[in-house]
């Protein structure tokens, strides 16, 4: 996908995950574990864009490689900022995306433990572009 195009499927994600809160977190679990997992590719998406570690169409990720360490090695060998601790947080929503989308109802604590997530990976992601500006 193109820069622009990742753009506008992170802002959809986002409006999404800012609805589901909106409506209530417990009732709109599998929206919210959809979305962010969904935003969380996108955002890291453009993320190497900006860096131009990716280019063109033919860069897209799958959100399953994150839970896994040898898709990751061998679908991003390379170096970029922040890179252990952007990996971490996509594994995490990962993970919580799996129990989000297709589990039983879980606890509020844990649908508003994985929107903390999303929230510190954009932190993160947006610090990262800073630092790579300087």
């Amino acid at each position: 996908m193109k820069i622009e195009q990742h753009e506008e499927a992170f802002k959809e994600h986002l409006e999404n995950i800012n609805r589901a809160i909106d409506e209530g977190v417990i009732k709109n679990q599998r929206n919210i574990g959809f979305n962010v997992s969904q935003g969380s590719v996108e955002l890291f998406s453009l993320f190497l864009h900006k860096l131009h570690l990716i280019e063109g169409s033919g860069d897209q990720f799958d959100h399953r490689i994150f839970k896994n360490k040898n898709l990751i090695n061998k679908k991003l060998p390379f170096d970029f900022p922040l890179k252990n601790k952007i990996l971490s947080f996509m594994k995490e929503i990962e993970l919580e995306r799996i129990a989000l989308c297709y589990g039983s109802r879980k606890p509020k604590f844990r649908i508003e433990n994985v929107l903390r997530n999303f929230q510190e990976l954009r932190k993160i992601i947006n610090e990262g572009l800073k630092n790579e500006k300087k």
